[in-house]
């Protein structure tokens, strides 16, 4: 069975419980969500719903720190399918459609840290160094509780560029 676009769409507010669950079943995979985080940030989810939602992706721009020279990137974050639903084609449905999302801002750059970089690069998604991601790890990494440094963390850094 192949995920179908007629499933994906904007989260709902009332979606937030389970958006919560579909990030905390992959915990290792994905880094977890507080419920009042999701609930601020509810706006920036897409869901796959086929009578309860399978999958979810979201995303988040990264700050500006050249004015001057400005790097716009987006980042994708939150990318979470339910193991009974892996695959099945939601996460590719998924990415696709946030690409297109997001492409749509016209950023330099769509970024994303993830443990599975042969799934993105099916998408055109390059590894880029981390060291690069300075606005990525001004805004997350430095807090994340996983990892005691964003330059050991096992994520591998990749990026698609979009000019």
């Amino acid at each position: 069975m192949k995920a179908e676009k007629l499933n994906i769409r904007r989260a709902h507010i009332t979606d937030i419980g389970e958006i919560y669950e579909t990030i905390r079943e992959n915990p290792t995979e994905v880094l977890p969500r507080s419920y009042q985080d999701i609930l601020r940030n509810f706006d920036r989810f897409t869901v796959y719903d086929d009578g309860g939602i399978k999958g979810v992706i979201s995303y988040q721009v990264m700050p500006v720190f050249d004015i001057e020279n400005p790097d716009f990137a987006v980042e994708i974050v939150s990318f979470s399918v339910r193991r009974a639903e892996q695959g099945k084609g939601i996460g590719r449905a998924l990415l696709l459609h946030m690409i297109e999302v997001v492409k749509a801002m016209e950023p330099h750059r769509i970024i994303v840290l993830t443990f599975y970089p042969q799934f993105f690069a099916k998408f055109g998604f390059v590894e880029t160094s981390k060291e690069k991601l300075f606005q990525k790890i001004y805004q997350g990494c430095l807090n994340c509780t996983k990892y005691r440094s964003p330059l050991t963390c096992p994520e591998v850094a990749m990026e698609l560029l979009v000019h």
